[in-house]
């Protein structure tokens, strides 16, 4: 669709909507028209406070008193002083517009490459999609996703923060599809200002210590100016599960046993799915008995299951009926639990420890980061400036964890020597037949596996000229370095030889160095001298140390990432118009990023059940590019409007090995009147592939699939992993909105913005079965299929490709009011976001829904969501000597799972297969309190209390919850002093 096509086809759906939120919007406002105000007030704010035009994040003009074609959202450092922030990630993450993707609270199911990060998302498209700059200048990734860690920026130095909520590839090239954040330092702090706060949690845990110190100074006889900060933060995060009471219910969801997935038909009464409190998964310390074998498969594998444990209506043996063995291997009763449905049940026998697969799992992982910069800048003439700058961070992640050792349907052989001689005889009695018992097996005793621990140190080094060129016009140039190293080390995960460790024989007379009758590996009796140690599952801390400390090993990783970037930018005005000065910018940049990753020699021979690392082959990204950006005034103080100005930008790209891409927007902003102000823009951009995507780590392996092109199972090749080959990915964002500032409400501000992006080629991976069967059906994806001459499929590429589409939908609000009252100043804010659609719609056409939710899938790495709206509003009174800040923000009610449907909503039918007992995750509200005393004017105290009305997140959550949008903490005390002169 044109540019045209597309401004009539949203004008009226804008219009209607925009009405209803204005008719229900609050005023809102602010203490500081720095800390949160619309891009109309900062823009104007900011020209008037350094004397000139001003560059606003999204455009490369210089601009004076006028809003920006694309919304922008100032976060100032009041808000952090105002809510006792330490983190600017943590205030930008309380904005509706964001989603808290990677926090510590957040991270603690993962084992990743930097376990303490903080990235940013915007509009719930990923961070990969969100551009992070400082200074307008782009950061050193810090992971394989090419994502940036705000960690490494010290939020001492941070100013405020210039949020695009829209594309803007025109203007700072790929990746900032969903928006851009541009963290804006104080580079003319002068004075020495400090900070420090403790907090800790009313339950003694989540501990946060945060000490910084910066200053500034001019040198030189003030042609000089230097500025210097550092910070340290450490965050002793919360235990396992068990910690708090909200997640020891063990909320989850269970399988009626009472539905008939055949015939499609309750016969109890209940949906298809239940949400039960009290879950726990079918494993023991002990070994449950959950089937037996016979040979050649005679009879099948009985599997676990409703009739065989508890009705006994299969041929299971009553011996081995609700069993599970004891230290000693013999056969001792199971008490089973309410429910039961393959693995999971409502209740557990007395002797199973919490609910296996969580403990001891963190709830929120620790963290420290230590960050500090530099920057200098002098005049070496009075046209011209230089300026270097130096940052370095060391953040620290951890110790993060996964659960104990579980070993499902592990094949035991009835001549097991760790079996003992009555049961053998018992389950021979009832079938001679029967020659392996399937058991499930927890070995609880071990401890946690994966206990990992990252460290990221970041580098980033800065040089900078810039000056003046005849009257109007500017330039800068610049270059930076930054360099990124990594190590997770992880203490504890199993090598694949603990499989071959289960299956235990009896040592037979005449094996060399070993008694008869000997437990050893069965691989043992075919070679002897291959250092088997035998394991027994039966029984708490049977398992010997010598094959703990020959199977549970480290495994290690680490990665380097580099990034080298130049650029060069010219503006000014060339000419005027009736209506004012033509604004102009044209530029160019050059940029190269490399990666590179090492592993331990075990995860590099794939020894490990499951590595938590990988290598990271070497990977090169080149960029060269130019822009030009015009912005054209078109009327001023006309009889149709005080004013038009039309911005236009376009970017050609050349990425090696991605090939070539052009980047425009078209904006223009429309003030009819003094009190309001339109504004539009529509865009392309792009995204360009990740170090893990564009990796030539593929990984090649042959597996029985289904093969619809020749029915049944074919061997097949499967390559899965990265894939040099991909496209830059495209969006299309449109965004309209209004500015209001009425003349007759005295420091009020609002904007509400409509933003629509669509991204065509998404980077994503689908299974080769999927492959397989869309090309088959639907005749898609046929390219990524190699056949044999027979017809049959000889190999499937599973691999990373530009397969999907993305689309986010919805309207943001910003406001602030300031109202003199009672000797001192009520200062209102509120930021909204309103999601009509977030979406994905794969290769096959599937289309997974993500808004409206707000509930999980059972574990943090499954949580995408977004609620249907968000608000989050600070009200601040402030006298001379004294504030009081109260921070409210607002999750409405949401879905539990959109892939089903529960009793509350249409078309709900307990016979549907897409059934579910509870399908709602309920409302939260949570209040913050702030209160800060000034002692003089270089010294002032503060404390907070976070969750005032200890809210829990809401109990429909499974296990872990959803800290995405859910506090885990509960109520949470903090104090402090900052002191500035």
């Amino acid at each position: 669709m044109n540019l045209q096509g597309a401004l009539l086809s949203r004008s009226s759906a804008f219009a209607l909507t925009l009405a209803a939120i204005v008719a229900q919007s609050p005023a809102s406002a602010q203490e500081n028209p720095g800390a949160s105000a619309p891009a109309a007030a900062q823009a104007s704010a900011g020209a008037a406070d350094e004397g000139g035009d001003i560059v606003v994040t999204g455009s490369r003009v210089g601009r004076k008193g006028y809003d920006a074609p694309t919304p922008v959202n100032v976060v100032g450092d009041e808000r952090l002083k105002q809510l006792a922030i330490d983190n600017v990630a943590d205030a930008l993450n309380q904005i509706p517009s964001f989603r808290p993707i990677n926090t510590p609270a957040s991270t603690f199911f993962r084992i990743s490459g930097n376990i303490g990060a903080r990235t940013l998302d915007l509009r719930g498209l990923g961070a990969t999609r969100t551009l992070t700059l400082v200074d307008g200048r782009r950061f050193v990734p810090s992971s394989d996703d090419g994502t940036i860690d705000i960690n490494g920026v010290p939020s001492m130095m941070v100013q405020r923060t210039e949020v695009v909520t829209g594309g803007a590839s025109a203007a700072y090239g790929a990746n900032a599809v969903s928006g851009v954040v541009n963290l804006i330092l104080d580079t003319k702090l002068n004075g020495i200002k400090g900070n420090a706060s403790y907090g800790i949690s009313q339950r003694g845990d989540a501990t946060s210590l945060f000490l910084g110190l910066a200053g500034g100074t001019d040198f030189a006889g003030g042609r000089g100016h230097i500025i210097a900060g550092v910070e340290y933060a450490e965050e002793g995060g919360i235990g396992p599960c068990e910690e708090r009471g909200w997640c020891k219910r063990y909320v989850n969801y269970v399988p009626n046993p009472g539905y008939n997935t055949t015939t499609r038909r309750s016969t109890n009464g209940l949906p298809a799915t239940l949400v039960l409190d009290g879950t726990s998964f079918v494993y023991n310390e002990n070994g449950i008995v959950v089937g037996a074998r016979k040979p050649n498969g005679t009879g099948g594998t009985i599997t676990l299951g409703q009739q065989v444990l508890n009705t006994g209506a299969t041929s299971l043996p009553n011996a081995l009926r609700g069993k599970q063995f004891d230290s000693a291997g013999n056969l001792v009763p199971y008490q089973f639990g309410n429910y039961l449905s393959g693995i999971l049940q409502q209740g557990a026998d007395p002797t199973q420890p919490y609910a296996l697969g969580l403990s001891p799992l963190p709830l929120m992982v620790p963290t420290k980061h230590f960050s500090s910069m530099a920057h200098a800048d002098y005049e070496l003439t009075d046209a011209i400036t230089a300026s270097v700058e130096f940052m370095y961070s060391k953040v620290v992640g951890g110790p993060t964890a996964r659960s104990a050792p579980l070993d499902a349907n592990v094949a035991i052989n009835i001549n097991n020597p760790y079996v003992s001689d009555a049961t053998r005889a018992s389950v021979l009695a009832s079938d001679p037949a029967i020659t392996h018992l399937i058991v499930n097996s927890s070995s609880w005793a071990l401890g946690s596996l994966a206990k990992a621990k990252s460290t990221v140190n970041t580098y980033r080094g800065a040089f900078a000229l810039k000056g003046d060129l005849f009257d109007t016009w500017d330039w800068d140039a610049y270059y930076t370095y930054g360099r990124v190293t990594s190590r997770v080390s992880d203490d504890n995960n199993r090598l694949a030889e603990w499989n071959s460790a289960l299956d235990v024989v009896s040592a037979p007379a005449g094996l060399a160095g070993i008694a008869p009758g000997t437990p050893i590996c069965r691989t043992t009796l075919t070679n002897p001298t291959n250092g088997c140690i035998p394991i027994n599952l039966f029984g708490f801390g049977n398992i010997s140390q010598a094959a703990i400390d020959r199977y549970i090993v480290p495994e290690w990783q680490t990665r380097k990432f580099e990034q080298h970037a130049a650029a060069v930018n010219l503006r000014g005005s060339p000419f005027s118009t009736w209506a004012g000065e033509v604004k102009m910018a044209v530029g160019a940049e050059w940029r190269r990023d490399t990666a590179v990753g090492d592993a331990d020699a075990n995860t590099l021979a794939g020894r490990f059940i499951a590595a938590n690392g990988s290598a990271l082959p070497f990977t090169k990204t080149s960029v060269v590019e130019g822009y030009v950006e015009v912005a054209v005034p078109l009327l001023k103080d006309s009889p149709i409007g005080r004013s038009l100005d039309v911005d236009g930008a376009v970017r050609q790209t050349h990425y090696n090995p991605f090939g070539n891409a052009t980047t425009w927007k078209l904006g223009a902003v429309y003030t009819p009147v003094e009190d309001i102000t339109f504004r539009v823009t529509r865009s392309r951009d792009i995204r360009a592939p990740s170090a893990r995507e564009s990796s030539p780590n593929a990984t090649t392996i042959q597996l029985p699939l289904p093969d619809p092109f020749v029915g049944g199972t074919s061997s097949q090749f499967v390559v899965t992993g990265g894939n040099p080959g991909l496209n830059l990915e495209k969006g299309d964002t449109f965004t309209a909105g209004v500015v209001f500032r009425p003349s007759f409400l005295r420091n009020f501000n609002m904007s509400i913005d409509y933003y629509d992006i669509k991204v065509d080629g998404a980077i994503d991976s689908l299974t080769g079965t999927a492959i397989a069967n869309a090309c088959k059906q639907k005749n898609l994806l046929c390219n990524l299929i190699q056949f044999n001459p027979n017809g049959s499929i000889n190999t499937v590429f599973s691999n990373f490709q530009n397969l999907s589409k993305l689309h986010a939908e919805g309207f943001e609000l910003v406001s602030d009011f300031r109202i003199p009252a009672l000797g001192g100043d009520l200062n209102f804010q509120v930021n909204g976001n309103y999601v009509l659609d977030l979406s994905t719609t794969d290769a096959t056409g599937v289309v997974t829904q993500l808004d409206n939710w707000t509930g999980n899938a059972g574990s943090v790495t499954n949580i995408q969501g977004v609620p249907r709206w968000k608000l989050d509003g600070v009200v601040t009174y402030a006298r001379p000597s004294w504030s009081m800040t109260f921070h409210g923000r607002y999750i409405p009610r949401a879905l539990l799972d959109p892939t089903k449907i529960g009793p509350e909503q249409d078309g709900y039918d307990i016979n549907d297969p897409n059934s579910i007992s509870e399908n709602h995750i309920a409302a939260r509200f949570y209040l913050d309190i702030t209160g800060t005393i000034k002692v003089n004017e270089s010294f002032e105290m503060f404390g907070t209390i976070n969750n005032v009305f200890d809210k829990d997140p809401p109990g429909q959550l499974r296990l872990i919850g959803n800290p995405l949008h859910f506090d885990p903490i509960g109520r949470f005390f903090k104090v402090g002093v900052r002191t500035r002169w």
